[in-house]
C-alpha cells in the first residue's frame, strides 16, 4: 500500500522508489516503532523467544491489522507513522546531471538560443519513434525501439553526444584544459605513490617490531641459559668444596685400624 502511494504521488525511477521503499521499512525504523508504541507490554512469546531480536516482527504484525481497516484509516496511518516529517529526507536526495534532455537543451540554448525537444509517435509496426526537434523544426536525430522509454533514451544520448561533439573537440585542444588534466594525472600519481609508500613503511614497521621482538625473546633465553649454566657451575664447585670438606672431616675422624683396612683394601 505504500509502495502504491509512491508510484503515485512521488517522482523517481524504479530504482530510486525501491530504495526509498527498502529504507521506510528497515528494521532499525520498526524497531524504534516498536518502541514508541511500547508494544513489549503486549508481547507473549515463549522464555527462550528472544523479543528484543524480533521486535520487527511484532510492528509487521501491526501493519497486517491495518491492512484490514477502512481505507481513510490506512491512509491516516500511513501518513502518521510512515511517510512522516521523520522520513522526509528520503525525498529530498536529487541526482545531479541525471537529465539528459535538459543537458542537451542547455547546450542548444548557450549555443544559438533555440530550445530542444522530444516528439512522440507511434509507427504502423507498433514501434515507438523518437524525435530530437529544434525550435525551429529542425530533426537533430530520432530513434525507435518497441519500449516507449527506451526510445525517448536513445534518442536523447544520441541527441547529446551530436550536440556536445564539438565542444568536445574544442576542449581536448585548450591547452589549458591539458594542463589541468596533466596537473590531474600528476597528483592521482602522487597520491597513489603517497598511499604505497606508506603502505609499505607500515610494512617495514610491523617486520621491524616483529624482528626486534623476535630478538628480545632471543636475548632473554641466552640471558636465562647464561644464568642457568652460572647457577649449574656455583653448584658444582660448592659441592666439590663439601665433598672435600666431607672427605677432610672423614680422614681426621677416621680411626687407626679403619685407616689400614681400607688402605690393605686399596692394595
Amino acid at each position: 500500500m505504500v509502495a502504491q502511494v509512491l508510484y503515485r504521488y512521488f517522482t523517481g525511477e524504479g530504482t530510486r522508489l525501491q530504495h526509498v521503499l527498502g529504507n521506510l521499512f528497515c528494521n532499525e525504523r520498526l524497531e524504534r516503532l516498536f518502541d514508541e508504541w511500547k508494544l513489549r507490554q503486549f508481547v507473549r512469546a515463549g522464555e527462550k523467544f528472544d523479543i528484543t531480536a524480533h521486535r520487527h516482527i511484532f510492528v509487521y504484525a501491526i501493519f497486517g491489522y491495518v491492512t484490514t481497516l477502512d481505507e481513510d484509516i490506512r491512509n491516516w496511518f500511513i501518513g502518521k507513522y510512515i511517510l512522516n516529517d521523520e522520513n522526509i529526507y528520503l525525498f529530498q536526495h536529487k541526482r545531479r546531471n541525471a537529465n539528459l534532455l535538459a543537458q542537451a537543451d542547455a547546450i542548444v540554448r548557450n549555443t544559438d538560443g533555440r530550445r530542444l525537444s522530444l516528439e512522440m509517435e507511434e509507427t504502423e509496426g507498433g514501434l515507438h519513434r523518437a524525435k530530437a526537434v529544434l525550435t525551429d523544426g529542425t530533426v537533430l536525430c530520432e530513434a525507435m525501439s518497441k519500449s516507449w522509454r527506451y526510445a525517448r533514451t536513445k534518442a536523447t544520448k544520441l541527441a547529446l553526444n551530436i550536440l556536445a561533439t564539438p565542444f568536445r573537440k574544442e576542449l581536448l585542444s585548450n591547452p589549458d584544459y591539458q594542463s589541468r588534466v596533466l596537473a590531474r594525472e600528476e597528483e592521482k600519481i602522487a597520491k597513489r605513490k603517497a598511499e604505497v609508500e606508506a603502505r609499505d613503511a607500515a610494512k617495514d614497521a610491523i617486520r621491524d617490531e616483529k624482528k626486534a621482538k623476535r630478538k628480545e625473546i632471543a636475548q632473554a633465553i641466552d640471558r636465562k641459559r647464561r644464568a642457568s649454566q652460572a647457577a649449574a657451575k656455583i653448584r658444582k664447585a660448592e659441592n666439590s668444596v663439601r665433598t672435600a670438606a666431607k672427605a677432610a672431616k672423614e680422614a681426621r675422624t677416621m680411626s687407626a685400624k679403619k685407616r689400614r683396612y681400607l688402605e690393605d683394601k686399596k692394595k
